[in-house]
C-alpha cells in the first residue's frame, strides 16, 4: 500500500486498485476516466498520489465505481473497506440491533447507502 505524500496516511484500498487496473498492458487512463465518469487528469493524479483537493469526495464518487468494476467489489463508506457484494446484502438486511451501538451504526449507515442493494430493490417494487 502507498503512501500519501501529503499527509502520510495509507492511500484506500480503492487507490491501489485504480493504479493496478492502470498498469495493465493495453488500458488507457483516458479508458479508465470514461469508465468512471471522470476527467483523464483526476485519474492520472490519483495514481500518481497528486491529487491535491480532499479525496473524500472523488472517494464518493467514484471508489464504489473503482470496486465494483475492476475487483468485483463493493466499496463501503461507513467501513471505508471493501466489502463483498454478498457481504454488503447480508449488512443492508439486517435487522436492527439496540445492543451493539456499532453495528447500530453501521445499520443506520446502510439504510441511508446510494449503495444499497436492498434500498434499491424496495423501491422498484413501490407503487
Amino acid at each position: 500500500m502507498r503512501q500519501s505524500p501529503l499527509m502520510n496516511l495509507p492511500d484506500a484500498e480503492w487507490l491501489d486498485v485504480l493504479r493496478a487496473q492502470a498498469e495493465k498492458p493495453g488500458i488507457t487512463k483516458q479508458a479508465i476516466a470514461n469508465e468512471l465518469g471522470v476527467s483523464r487528469t483526476a485519474v492520472s493524479l490519483l495514481i500518481a498520489g497528486k491529487y491535491t483537493a480532499r479525496t473524500d469526495k472523488v472517494e464518493k464518487k467514484i471508489a464504489n465505481k473503482v470496486m465494483a468494476l475492476y475487483a468485483r467489489r463493493v466499496w463501503c463508506p461507513h467501513l471505508h473497506a471493501s466489502i463483498t457484494p454478498d457481504q454488503c446484502r447480508a449488512f443492508c438486511a439486517a435487522p436492527m440491533t439496540m445492543s451493539d451501538p456499532a453495528a447500530l451504526r453501521h445499520w443506520v449507515a446502510c439504510k441511508k447507502c446510494p449503495e444499497n442493494p436492498v434500498r434499491e430493490q424496495e423501491g422498484s417494487n413501490a407503487v
